[in-house]
């Protein structure tokens, strides 16, 4: 399966809800792995505690600032994401189905609301 406007809405659909507003919101971008890697095609962007609805923009390896956290999916993540929900994203990041970039500083991905979603990644966030 890959990253197009139906898997788009089924990734939507499984995303753990939000209902806070915050006033600087950063994207999690979605990215399939082969457009990753010829950094050429399509980002599918969430905007967790925004209100802003997801869609899809243009990805040429570039990360702008307004992205908080790049998620470089796998075919068979998002198989399993589509299925079993977002219960299994820590386990495709452990498999490194899912590769995760965080694009911001901690502060700063925290003030956006990303630090549930991150910690339910299981990524280790070193404190300084």
């Amino acid at each position: 399966m890959r990253l197009d406007e139906s898997t788009w809405r089924q990734v939507l659909a499984v995303l753990p809800s939000t209902d806070g507003k915050v006033g600087n919101a950063l994207a999690v971008a979605f990215v399939d792995a082969d457009d990753f890697a010829s950094k050429s095609g399509s980002a599918w962007l969430w905007w967790p505690d925004s209100g802003q609805p997801g869609g899809r923009c243009d990805f040429d390896g570039g990360f702008p600032p307004k992205w908080g956290m790049l998620l470089v999916m796998s075919e068979s993540a998002l198989d399993s994401l589509c299925v079993e929900g977002d219960a299994c994203l820590a386990g495709l990041v452990r498999r490194v189905q899912i590769r995760p970039f965080l694009l911001q500083q901690m502060e700063i991905l925290e003030a956006a609301g990303l630090a549930d979603f991150i910690e339910s990644l299981e990524l280790a966030t070193p404190k300084h």
